[in-house]
């Protein structure tokens, strides 16, 4: 089978919906007879635990290539990264001379500075996917308008350009002519399921709210934490549980001392973060902006009901069968909607049980082969 690259500025030690789209892609055409290669960089000093997939059984997955440093840089509304390093350029140029790749896949293409360099650097089919929703203002007009034409060009180099909904569409589609291709993130349902066991350091004396996700301000923490308060008002057997990080003082303030037991600060999770969604009652996710929302196909396919708020992400992927969505930056309508569920169990197993038929659309058992249909045809044309 033909020789792939992905090149990602998020992978293993970083979180995220990038992160699980990349290493799900992999194993799964590593699988299915692909040779797959991750170009990333490093973002921790030791090689971080990648998760291990029980139907692999221990065979190999991909060639896993880091170059330069992932540094941290604050840009809409959340924290993202990008590489730095001296010898990026000629690094990257070296790896795709040696490899000689069929096809390269960039995950966000125009960003920098990984994913850009390797668009400039590529000599084979290239298939780009764009990841992010932003706000169309008066700071993307300029900047956009001053390199429209460099960067149109850059866009008809992408032979095939994915977008994982249609709100990653929209903004770009202002400024510049695309070919646009849907395919949507996916989620593993066999791991996150209704079977798995649920975590027994939380007894079952309580019903348990689930909040999962960086700390970014456009994630609403702070939102989640205010209506905490409301909800402990009304119903006390009721316990919150974040995961996610890093931890700082001002959040543990949110929450009135006489609550503040009921909170579970548990820090980034990976390997067992199918059993905090099987330990939920209700996944909560008061986000202000997203371009799509893996963390809700999660709590989906764990069958559970999720509450969140409006956005344009949202919007697209939940339906009232499955969530209760609010007004944004309302902690009283985010309890009010909890609440609700809280006090009906009959509806939290409804909404679950369809929030789990929904998500099975959406496995990766799906996606991947839509995924591999694209290469064979870009490779067909080569």
């Amino acid at each position: 089978m033909p020789k792939i690259a992905i090149i990602s500025e998020y992978f293993y030690p970083l979180l995220g919906g990038i992160t699980e789209n990349v290493y799900n892609s992999a194993i799964r055409l590593a699988a299915r007879g692909w040779e797959v290669e991750i170009i990333t960089s490093r973002a921790s000093k030791g090689e971080p635990f990648i998760p291990q997939k029980p139907w692999l059984k221990g065979r190999s997955q991909f060639k896993l290539i880091r170059i330069g440093k992932s540094v941290p840089v604050y840009a809409n509304g959340s924290w993202g990264r990008f590489s730095v390093g001296l010898n990026l350029i000629s690094e990257l140029k070296n790896i795709f001379k040696e490899e000689k790749f069929d096809v390269i896949h960039i995950h966000s293409p125009l960003v920098p500075t990984l994913p850009y360099l390797a668009l400039q650097l590529a000599r084979c089919p290239i298939v780009g996917t764009f990841h992010t929703y932003f706000d169309n203002n008066l700071f993307h007009d300029i900047v956009y308008g001053l390199f429209r034409s460099r960067w149109q060009k850059d866009l008809n180099r992408i032979n095939c350009q994915l977008f994982v909904s249609r709100s990653c569409i929209t903004p770009l589609a202002r400024y510049f002519q695309l070919r646009p291709i849907i395919l949507p993130n996916g989620v593993d349902t066999d791991e996150f399921s209704p079977e798995i066991q649920s975590l027994e350091k939380f007894s079952p004396d309580k019903l348990n709210l689930l909040f999962v996700g960086r700390f970014d301000p456009r994630n609403g923490l702070d939102v989640m934490l205010k209506a905490f308060n409301l909800i402990k008002d009304e119903f006390k057997d009721v316990r919150l549980i974040v995961v996610g990080g890093p931890v700082k003082r001002r959040y543990l303030e949110i929450v009135r001392p006489e609550f503040r037991k009921d909170v579970f600060f548990e820090g980034p999770v990976l390997e067992q973060r199918p059993n905090y969604y099987a330990t939920c009652d209700v996944f909560c996710s008061p986000v202000d902006k997203a371009s799509f929302g893996v963390t809700l196909l999660e709590a989906m396919a764990s069958g559970k009901p999720i509450v969140a708020t409006e956005n344009i992400g949202y919007n697209e992927l939940l339906e009232p069968e499955e969530s209760i969505v609010v007004a944004r930056k309302s902690p009283q309508a985010l309890a009010r909607a909890i609440l609700t569920l809280l006090h009906d169990e009959n509806l939290r197993k409804k909404m679950g049980a369809r929030g789990r038929e929904k998500a099975l659309k959406y496995s990766w058992d799906r996606i991947v082969p839509e995924l591999e249909k694209i290469y064979l045809e870009l490779l067909g044309d080569k």
